[in-house]
């Protein structure tokens, strides 16, 4: 017979174990739409390895497949730790995104180590930039600073939800190998 500490401990457990597991959503493949582990591609490789203090790490942004919205939008996700800037205080991260036909809704995320400062977005700023190579792409900077006057400690990213409708609709071919 259980008692209320052993279904209080069940449920935890039973918890725990479901927020561990894998993020799943669907993605259309050849005509198939079927539960997939969603996997961040990256023109980089796995960067994704803490620093030591002092060590320099590369703030390269990971990109996620683009998914299918309402109204022929898509949902691009992105991540990428926060580096340095002219303050003690604020740290900034940098995305490229195809063109969109019409300023994008975006959404920031602030995750942060343990025992870290707390961070808030203080800028987010979207313009469109042309490359040397005559391509245009929307660049997004995010900026977070500390919450209280306290330099930034530990490390910092920044999750970013862009939806929007893009000039050019990805394709299977394309959306792998988003930006750069």
């Amino acid at each position: 017979m259980f008692t209320k500490t052993q279904i209080v401990l069940s449920a935890a457990i039973a918890l725990g174990t479901a927020s561990t597991a894998p993020a799943m959503t669907k993605l259309p493949t050849d005509g198939q739409a079927g539960p997939m582990v969603q996997r961040p591609t990256s023109a980089y490789g796995s960067d994704r390895v803490a620093a030591a203090p002092g060590q320099i790490t590369r703030m390269t942004a990971e990109y996620f497949v683009p998914n299918p919205a309402p109204f022929k939008a898509y949902t691009y996700c992105a991540s990428v730790q926060l580096g340095p800037s002219t303050s003690k205080r604020v740290l900034h991260g940098k995305f490229r995104f195809p063109v969109f036909s019409t300023t994008p809704s975006v959404s920031v995320q602030i995750i942060s180590s343990i025992s870290a400062a707390p961070m808030q977005v203080s800028a987010l700023k979207i313009e469109e930039i042309s490359e040397t190579s005559g391509t245009v792409e929307t660049q997004i900077v995010v900026e977070a600073e500390t919450i209280f006057d306290v330099p930034a400690n530990g490390i910092y990213y920044a999750n970013l939800v862009v939806t929007g409708v893009p000039a050019i609709p990805p394709t299977t071919s394309n959306s792998a190998q988003l930006l750069h």
